[in-house]
């Protein structure tokens, strides 16, 4: 999982986040974040910002039979997956479904992946070659956000929000994915402020829970926002060590809310043709991610508050904490199978 660190490094230019009102007239403005009514000022110092900028890192994974997604008579057809991330190389995993890629870091035009991470993560949702995603015909929007080593600045990541939330009509975005975090959540997070206005607009937002556990409190920023889509590895005990980060958050909200598996899964490296394995909350996350496309294309009517009750009336539980395991482990079958449940009048 690509984590936020909130402490960040030493350079000669910072950049701060701040709100409109308290931008300086000569200032340089690197972005306007009018999601969270906000700037980007490059400074040398942080004085006056409203928000801390917090760096960004990685997480990682796949598996079909432990969700119950056997043969599907849907694909993703058709439904928009946003992924902020490292990037993504062209191979033939993913066809011609690479609809739009955008680098936020250096301005390039030709789509890249200098860590693999992005990669990973998008063939685990969207891969339609020999290790099969989720929704193998989703259409993918990669937006790269973080550099070589999965790290960024969060002013970035939000910028990709930003760009999202302009352009999710002309794309057909209905889901983003986000395989980053912060282990150090802060009051007035920018990023809970900007997925939490994604989700206003009628885009799902999935975020991995991090990779910081066992200990409680341990869910990493935004996975902490009361609405979004907050996933945990259901196997990290069977990995390395346990991993999976657990909640609650600083304001008592119980997460994360959904697990699917995240140790050791198997998908699309930059090479085209080969493969790895990878573990963390940033595997979970797509294979979740995968399944809402499964059931957007199906149900294309549903808002993110309807998919979100529909995740947790079908998933089954695996007799955990709440705080471990949410509502329980996803369920493909089940999800896809019910009658669609609205949890607000449309109209």
């Amino acid at each position: 999982m690509h984590r936020l660190n909130y402490s960040l490094t030493s350079v000669r230019m910072m950049d701060v986040i701040l709100k409109k009102s308290a931008k300086t007239a000569d200032s340089r403005i690197k972005y306007s974040l009018d999601i969270i009514d906000s700037v980007v000022e490059e400074r040398q110092t942080g004085t006056g910002a409203a928000y801390d900028n917090p760096m960004v890192y990685t997480h990682i994974n796949n598996a079909k039979k432990a969700v119950k997604c056997g043969d599907m008579p849907y694909s993703g057809k058709g439904v928009g997956i946003a992924f902020l991330d490292t990037g993504i190389c062209r191979i033939p995993d993913f066809g011609k479904r690479i609809v739009c890629f955008r680098d936020f870091l250096n301005g390039k035009k030709n789509m890249y992946d200098d860590n693999g991470h992005g990669t990973h993560v998008t063939g685990i949702a969207s891969g339609g070659g020999y290790y099969k995603g989720m929704a193998p015909q989703s259409d993918i929007i990669m937006l790269k956000v973080l550099n070589s080593s999965g790290q960024g600045n969060a002013s970035d990541v939000i910028a990709g929000i930003q760009w999202i939330a302009n352009n999710r009509r002309k794309y057909n975005i209905k889901i983003v994915n986000m395989s980053i975090g912060t282990s150090s959540p802060v009051n007035n997070d920018p990023l809970v402020d900007a997925v939490e206005r994604l989700w206003d607009m009628g885009i799902v937002v999935v975020t991995a829970a991090g990779n910081n556990g066992p200990s409680p409190g341990s869910i990493s920023s935004p996975g902490t926002s009361r609405k979004v889509i907050t996933v945990a590895s259901s196997d990290d005990e069977k990995d390395s060590g346990i991993f999976s980060g657990r909640g609650p958050t600083r304001d008592c909200i119980i997460k994360p809310d959904i697990l699917a598996p995240g140790s050791n899964i198997t998908s699309c490296r930059r090479t085209a043709g080969t493969y790895r394995k990878l573990s963390g909350t940033s595997m979970s996350a797509p294979i979740i991610s995968g399944a809402i496309a499964l059931l957007l294309e199906k149900e294309p009517e549903l808002c993110p508050d309807d998919v979100k009750y529909m995740l947790k009336l079908s998933s089954d539980t695996l007799n955990m904490p709440p705080n471990r395991q949410g509502w329980g482990m996803l369920n493909v079958e089940k999800l896809i199978n019910m009658e669609a449940v609205y949890v607000r009048n449309k109209g």
